[in-house]
């Protein structure tokens, strides 16, 4: 008998240290940082630091191919010489899904993406600065992912691109500007994505939809860009809230199909039009201040649009609608504006009352 109670008592040791393989050092090990000096593949989990500026002539720099990796770039940079096709930091591939990848702290630039995640599931771009490329973030096939404290600038073509159904993912307190075409762009059935405290600023577009669903832009500035705050076509299901549109064209400007869109307590300044809808039916404006637009809402050929509860206010035109029947524009503030609501080209069954 006491031979046996021995034996449990070693074995309830074994168990609880070093026989699992789970004792201090392991866990030591997990938490150790490997230094990274230049340009190279990451292929095991881990924590990474850069030690040095990086600078390549070579097709890409950073390539992440495993899970559970975080790379802190310590505040470095890692430079391209501007080639198509090349990328500065790049992960995952389209051959096999990567989970759960941190980028931080990290400046790359002169590539013709900067930053290029393909197939990724719970990544997060944290402190990155990504200019001076085609496209500073590229987002293909990405979900569940966080893009913050980011900075996407003079690129060629985007700022931040969401491609190939990329969901679920959110930009939160990114910085776009001076972007060639557009600062954020969502296109190929991308869905679910969030875009809070962004500022695109000096842009073509500040905000390009296309064919998205579901996007929400909220407690934004999307200023100084040349053509359009929000400029969506064939886009659905899409919010603008609490945002301040002031640009040289169009605040918000929906076409091409764009439908069950919601304009929501924004704030559209000194624009050509404040909100210009063309060909775009059963879509929303309410609770907006409208304030020193030639034209504060323009509807072109677009149908059973609502208008209300809106501060129309300083505009050449407050309200006009070309051929688009069904409308309501109702409960409206008008104060100032040289002209009111105006009904042109056969637009009919439009309710107007209370404004």
């Amino acid at each position: 008998m006491p031979d046996v109670r021995l034996v449990l008592v070693v074995a309830v040791v074994c168990l609880s240290q070093a026989c699992l393989g789970v004792g201090p050092t392991q866990v030591e090990q997990a938490g150790e940082t490997t230094p990274v000096d230049d340009c190279t593949n990451l292929t095991e989990p881990g924590r990474y630091e850069l030690t040095r500026n990086l600078t390549a002539d070579t097709g890409r720099c950073l390539v992440v191919r495993a899970d559970d990796v975080v790379v802190d770039g310590n505040g470095y940079a890692v430079r391209g010489d501007g080639r198509f096709g090349t990328a500065g930091v790049v992960v995952g591939s389209w051959e096999r899904r990567t989970r759960n990848v941190t980028l931080r702290s990290l400046s790359v630039s002169n590539w013709d993406d900067a930053v290029r995640a393909t197939r990724v599931r719970t990544l997060t771009v944290e402190g990155v600065t990504a200019g001076g490329s085609r496209i500073g973030v590229a987002l293909r096939a990405v979900s569940e992912s966080v893009v913050e404290n980011t900075t996407a600038t003079k690129n060629s073509v985007y700022g931040v691109s969401l491609t190939d159904r990329t969901n679920s993912t959110r930009l939160r307190n990114v910085t776009v500007t001076d972007n060639a075409l557009f600062g954020v762009h969502l296109v190929g059935d991308t869905t679910n994505t969030t875009l809070v405290g962004l500022l695109a600023a000096r842009n073509d577009h500040g905000v390009a939809l296309v064919g998205s669903q579901n996007t929400t832009v909220r407690d934004s500035r999307l200023v100084s860009n040349r053509v359009a705050g929000v400029w969506s076509s064939g886009a659905r299901g899409t919010l603008v809230r609490n945002t301040t549109l002031s640009n040289r064209l169009y605040g918000v400007a929906l076409a091409d199909g764009t439908a069950e869109t919601r304009v929501e307590g924004n704030r559209l300044l000194d624009n050509a039009v404040g909100v210009r809808l063309r060909d775009s039916d059963d879509n929303r404006l309410l609770d907006n201040e409208v304030d020193g637009n030639r034209d504060g809402v323009l509807l072109i050929e677009s149908d059973g649009v609502v208008v209300t509860r809106n501060l129309l206010r300083n505009n050449s035109r407050a309200v006009t609608l070309l051929a688009s029947d069904d409308g309501r524009i109702v409960d409206n503030t008008l104060v100032g504006n040289d002209r009111g609501i105006v009904l042109r080209r056969g637009s009919e069954n439009v309710t107007v009352a209370g404004n």
